[in-house]
Parts: C-alpha cells; structure tokens; sequence
C-alpha cells in the first residue's frame, strides 16, 4: 500500500499532538515543582532572619519577650507571612544565664503557593538562633579572647 506525502505528513502531525498532550503536563508538574522548591527557600531564609532579629532583640540588656517576638513579627510581616510562632527562653532566664534562644516556625502550607495540594500541611519550616545576652559577665572561665577588659 502506497502513502502520498499529504497522508505522511497528517500522521506526523498527529504524533506531535499526542507527544505534547504527554510531556505538557509533566513540564508543568516540574515547573510548579521548581517553584515550591524556591519558594519554599526563600521561606526558610526569611524564617531564619525572623530569628535572628528576634535573638538580637531579645540578647539586649532588659529585653523581654515581647520585645523579640515584635522584632521576629516585623521581619515576617515585612516578608509578607502570616501564620507563624516565636518562642524563646528569655522567660524563664536568671540573671547570670548567657544564652538566649528563639525560635520562630511556620506551617509550610502558609509559605507556599500550593498550600496543602501537595502534602504542605505536615511541614513546619523553623530556624532557632542563639545569642550570648549583652551585659551578662560569664562566671565560666572558660573559652574568652584572652584580652582584659580596661577599668
């Protein structure tokens, strides 16, 4: 049986239908997929400045808690998040206690554009930052520059 061209060329042409109607969705699927990933980046970088704006707030001579967990909501509000807890342990500090921590958390369905079409419910993206408290002599002994201080 003998084709002529017409015929050929309508069954070439039809064979590029049917391979774009196959690879069209799965160059979405991976282009959305990119996209989570870099978002999701981006929401973890953020999450990690919340903290350590918050530790910054909260290592200050007299900082309370609010004062870092109004530094830590300034930098994700600034960011555009909603949705997010700070924690720390500056409550429950003593006066020669060093360290001071924050956290700060996030669901990952809050961070990214899918929400939870793709599982983001179970996620938490969080960052803790810790901080020597400003203004603490250390009792330790241990582990400064060797240089004293001037009277």
């Amino acid at each position: 049986m003998k084709r002529n061209r017409k015929t050929s060329r309508m069954l070439r042409r039809g064979s590029a239908v049917v391979e774009t109607a196959v690879v069209a969705p799965l160059m979405l699927l991976a282009m959305f997929g990119i996209l989570e990933l870099g978002q999701a980046y981006n929401t973890k970088q953020t999450v990690t400045l919340a903290a350590r704006e918050g530790c910054r707030a909260a290592a200050l001579p007299g900082a309370t808690f609010s004062d870092a967990k109004a530094a830590a909501d300034a930098s994700m509000t600034m960011a555009g998040f909603s949705g997010h807890t700070v924690e720390s342990n500056i409550s429950s500090l003593s006066s020669t206690d060093t360290q001071v921590w924050v956290k700060v958390s996030i669901p990952f369905n809050r961070a990214t554009y899918t929400g939870t079409m793709m599982g983001g419910g179970s996620y938490t993206i969080s960052s803790t930052t810790t901080m020597r408290r400003e203004g603490i002599e250390s009792t330790s002994g241990g582990g400064g520059s060797g240089i004293a201080p001037t009277p």
